[in-house]
């Protein structure tokens, strides 16, 4: 059995820049959006997990990541520098400064659709691994735009 959500709300828009990735290195933004698929067997009351349970974490996710530029803390080609209220990126001839408040930074090595699925995927196997022991695999997708889409699968034995 498996449930899959993709509610307008979950969607969120951001600014970002990739590294080494020709045109994508200058600043720009999307349009994103979550869908997300949870696998298992129906629990007492005859779901996997309850709409009204994960609706709100997953809105919670696109809620904290729209109107902001994100940053992939982990990214090694970049040099990252925090003066009090600004936040600057520094890598081959270019230099962003950005306001700390108007960013995310995120765990990740890049800001790509994959590395975000993978991101988002991980913060949903953390709420729900530990309650929901019926759920056997979880995937995440985020579209970038209409047409192309990272889609992360995560089973519960940790395999992707």
């Amino acid at each position: 059995m498996k449930i899959r959500i993709f509610k307008e709300e979950h969607s969120f828009a951001a600014s970002h820049f990739l590294i080494e990735m020709g045109k994508c290195e200058r600043l720009h933004g999307h349009n994103y959006t979550v869908t997300v698929e949870i696998g298992g067997s129906l629990n007492s009351n005859g779901v996997i997990v309850d709409f009204n349970e994960i609706n709100p974490v997953i809105k919670n996710i696109c809620d904290s990541l729209d109107h902001k530029t994100i940053i992939a803390e982990k990214e090694k080609r970049q040099k990252l520098t925090f003066d009090g209220a600004e936040i600057e990126i520094l890598f081959k001839n270019k230099r962003f400064v950005f306001p700390k408040e108007d960013c995310v930074l995120l765990p990740i090595e890049s800001t790509t659709v994959e590395r975000l699925s993978s991101y988002i995927c991980g913060i949903l196997e953390k709420k729900l691994g530990a309650t929901h022991q019926n759920i056997e695999w979880l995937e995440v997708g985020v579209r970038e735009g209409a047409a192309q889409m990272a889609i992360t699968h995560l089973s519960s034995t940790g395999n992707d």
